[in-house]
C-alpha cells in the first residue's frame, strides 16, 4: 500500500496531535483494522477513519483513496467512541 501526504498538514499535525502523519502508516498494519466512512459538511472527498492498535494504543487516521493511494489528512490517539467502534467491529478478541 502506497501513502502519501501534504507536508504542511504533516507540520500541522505534528504541533496539534504530536505524531507525524507518516506514524498512520503504522495504523493499517493490525490485522483488526476497523474503517468507518466519516462525513463532514464540505468535504469534496469521501473520507474514512482507520482505527488500529500501535504498540497497544489505538490510533485513527482520517484519509482518503486517491486510487490506489492513501492519503493521510490526520492522525490521532483515537476518541472514546472511535475505541467503541473497534472494540465493536474489529473483530479482535475482547480480555474478559
Amino acid at each position: 500500500m502506497e501513502f502519501e501526504f501534504d507536508p504542511a498538514k504533516d507540520e500541522a499535525n505534528l504541533f496539534k496531535h504530536r505524531l507525524r502523519l507518516a506514524f498512520g502508516q503504522r495504523v493499517f498494519d493490525d490485522p483488526f483494522l476497523g474503517l468507518s466512512p466519516t462525513v463532514r459538511v464540505g468535504d469534496e472527498e469521501e473520507r474514512w477513519k482507520a482505527i488500529g492498535l500501535v504498540e497497544g494504543k489505538l490510533y485513527t487516521a482520517i484519509h482518503v483513496w486517491r486510487g490506489e493511494v492513501v492519503r493521510l489528512i490526520s492522525v490521532r490517539r483515537s476518541n472514546g467512541g472511535e475505541q467503541a467502534y473497534y472494540n465493536r467491529n474489529s473483530g479482535r478478541p475482547q480480555r474478559s
